[in-house]
């Protein structure tokens, strides 16, 4: 068990760092997430899905889908399609809506175009956008780290050695031995020959 749990550790630790290593380089590269919140652009982006923009490497051209700053500030993002471009200048419009966009826009003011779209993902962008929902996460993290732990106890290092075998010796004094054995009757010996007329029994060694 304890091998097994070192080996998710491992994946989990290895799955953070590159899921991380991912996000940080594609932000380096000039990918953004934005959040579709309003259905002007039904039935191609639906509110609650999240867009991933790819940096713009070409001037827009009309009928493609792009996202723009209409004015100064970080909430003033728009993503609609081109309706027509001319003069250096863009006009958009949403593609549920019957008229076009009132703003005028320079290329200068196009972030990003839509290279891919998360159904639903807005919600989750929100919801970890938000100091409640980054601690929700935190917590649950912590939660299963401990219920793991309580689950699958983690053994002793010296659990899995094989126990060594001691020699139990006796420490104190040897029973004396008796000079004759308990199965030898009268007139036997402690040999168990029969003792002859006249023989004399040997004396104790001890009196």
């Amino acid at each position: 068990m304890t091998v097994a749990r070192r080996l998710l550790a491992s994946l989990a630790g290895l799955a953070i760092v590159v899921i991380t290593a991912v996000l940080v380089l594609a932000w380096h590269q000039g990918y953004r997430i934005w959040v579709v919140h309003t259905g002007s652009m039904i039935p191609t982006l639906q509110p609650g899905e999240a867009i991933v923009d790819q940096p713009v490497r070409a001037r827009p051209y009309r009928g493609e889908i792009i996202t723009f700053r209409y004015a100064s500030g970080p909430d003033q993002v728009v993503t609609h399609r081109v309706y027509r471009e001319s003069g250096g200048t863009i006009r958009t419009k949403g593609d549920a809506n019957p008229t076009e966009d009132p703003w005028t826009l320079r290329a200068s003011q196009v972030v990003g175009i839509p290279t891919a779209i998360i159904p639903d993902g807005g919600y989750i962008v929100v919801y970890l956008s938000q100091p409640a929902g980054a601690a929700s996460v935190v917590t649950f993290t912590i939660m299963i780290t401990l219920l793991w732990g309580l689950c699958f106890p983690s053994r002793p290092a010296d659990a899995d050695r094989e126990p060594e075998r001691r020699t139990h010796r006796r420490t104190g004094p040897r029973p004396a031995r008796p000079l004759v054995s308990p199965a030898a009757g009268p007139g036997r010996r402690a040999g168990g020959r029969a003792a002859g007329p006249g023989h004399r029994s040997p004396r104790p060694a001890v009196r």
